[in-house]
């Protein structure tokens, strides 16, 4: 007789493998529910251990002369009948034992496993991420599943600080700056070019001039006259590529250069064309990309993918302060590993700038977890002295 252990998922697969290797005339002797560790997740999964036998029949020459079967013969078949009678039975229980319910330990597990889970969701409810960005999250914070539901709040804000990569300013660069400030319409261009061009003068001592090639936007041209009178910086306007190009050459001993582009929709095949155009025009010109932080996740996402195409210095995050939580833009920037340059959070110029830091933007992430468990850690919910780091 040859006895074979295997092991199954469930009871309809472990027959199968049994038929495939051992035949039709294969007899299950025994069933056992166990458990394994899924390499890949950490979790514990149930498993069907099978124990079956096949009668070996040998044909040889003493085979055939052997006229009655022996005591020992007699012995096996009076055992293999009982088995057989056995079959039925074993594959009703077998049935039972898959429907029936875990151990003690299983259930405890997956009790404490529900627990976790639920609590998170409590504390993601406070980050109003969809359900596309928590399970995201949730793969990121725990790649071998949840244990311990306690540490969502420490393992976000290390996840944000570890991750969140930072680019360039216009105030560390230790050559000359030539920047267009692009993104879709209503992002604050115009007014964070402002901000940036204020820094540059002001705190750096830095010479430069403001550029328009916006001749779309009604008020466009007015509204950073205003900018550049207030700071005494020289304003040019540019409708062709070719006049921006004599503009640039003009202006190519100055410290910084900084146009202010037509806000559009990324989808529009026309702004892909216009924009490359625009860097074609230029050799060295360089985008600043403006992302609101009160768009929905499949915007930014979608705004991403259509300006990484050009030549991209660093991207800026506006509108902090006009979102109720800062987690739905900044995981798709950290997801997409956006250099971030700068965050705004507010109309003020130059005032409502800074250049981010890692650890203060993941508190201001987790600050809404804190109070959404009633932590006694006290996390700072808004971001100071930024300007302070030049």
């Amino acid at each position: 007789m040859k006895l074979r252990r295997f092991q199954a998922k469930d009871m309809s697969e472990a027959l199968k493998i049994i038929k495939d290797e051992l035949g039709e005339d294969a007899i299950i002797l025994d069933t056992q529910k166990r458990y394994k560790l899924d390499p890949f997740t950490g979790k514990k999964l149930s498993c069907v251990e099978v124990v079956a036998a096949v009668d070996e029949k040998e044909e040889s020459p003493l085979f055939e002369r052997a006229k009655r079967p022996t005591i020992e013969q007699s012995a096996i078949g009076d055992i293999l009948n009982e088995i057989k009678s056995l079959k039925d039975e074993i594959y009703r229980l077998t049935k039972i034992i898959n429907n029936s319910s875990l151990d003690f330990n299983e259930k405890r597990y997956q009790k404490t496993e529900t627990l976790n889970l639920n609590n998170i969701q409590v504390l993601l409810s406070a980050l109003h991420l969809d359900r596309h960005s928590e399970l995201k999250l949730i793969r990121s914070l725990y790649p071998k599943g949840i244990k311990r539901a306690d540490k969502f709040p420490l393992r976000l804000r290390q996840y944000i600080s570890s991750n969140l990569k930072l680019g360039p300013s216009a105030e560390r660069l230790k050559g000359r700056c030539w920047w267009a400030v692009v993104g879709p319409t209503g992002v604050g261009k115009t007014t964070t070019l402002a901000k940036i061009a204020a820094r540059l003068k002001f705190l750096c001592g830095k010479s430069g001039v403001l550029i328009s090639v916006d001749g779309y936007r009604l008020g466009a041209i007015e509204q950073l006259q205003r900018f550049a009178s207030l700071m005494e910086l020289p304003l040019e306007t540019a409708q062709t590529n070719k006049e921006l190009l004599k503009l640039f050459s003009k202006n190519r001993e100055k410290d910084f250069i900084l146009v202010d582009t037509t806000g559009r929709n990324p989808y529009s095949s026309f702004h892909k064309t216009e924009l490359q155009r625009l860097f074609d025009s230029v050799p060295g010109l360089m985008a600043q990309v403006m992302l609101s932080a009160t768009s929905k996740r499949e915007d930014l996402i979608e705004s991403i993918g259509f300006y990484k195409r050009f030549p991209v210095a660093g991207w800026t995050l506006t509108k902090i302060d006009e979102t109720k939580s800062l987690a739905t833009a900044l995981l798709p920037i950290i997801e997409s590993e956006l250099p971030l340059s700068y965050v705004t959070n507010g109309q003020k110029v130059p005032e409502d700038i800074m250049i981010p830091k890692a650890i203060e933007l993941a508190n201001m992430v987790i600050a809404p977890l804190v109070m959404k468990e009633n932590s006694k850690v006290n996390i700072e919910t808004k971001v100071r002295d930024f300007n302070a780091v030049v």
